[in-house]
């Protein structure tokens, strides 16, 4: 369906004539010629000619990274250093507790964010 109704599909495949663009049932016949499922046998040619140039289908994955903001801490050098070295500075109960250690600076697309970067994969 996709390959009859979008351009792009057809110059992807590289079949740009719609007349030359093969309809399901060619699939399925041309898949029970050979003894596999018409896509199965359509994909596994395709995951070939991927390999062939040196690409790897990723099997559906997809990755999300989002930035998960928090509020900027102000810490000293030597706080800092403490941190980093396993220890806890010399904050009151209070402080402490409104400190973020575990967040951390990163940058996309050239701005500055301070907090969490959760990732998903699916």
């Amino acid at each position: 369906y996709q390959l009859l109704d979008r351009m792009s599909y057809q110059r992807f495949c590289q079949l740009e004539h719609s007349l030359t663009v093969p309809d399901r049932n060619t699939i399925w016949r041309f898949g029970q010629s050979v003894g596999f499922d018409g896509a199965e046998a359509l994909f596994e040619g395709v995951e070939l000619q991927l390999r062939q140039n040196g690409y790897i289908a990723r099997g559906g994955q997809a990755i999300d990274a989002t930035l998960v903001p928090a509020p900027k801490q102000h810490i000293s050098k030597e706080e800092r250093a403490k941190l980093q070295e396993g220890q806890s500075p010399d904050w009151s109960e209070a402080k402490a507790a409104q400190k973020d250690t575990d967040a951390t600076h990163t940058k996309k697309h050239g701005k500055s964010y301070f907090g969490y970067k959760l990732s998903v994969s699916v």
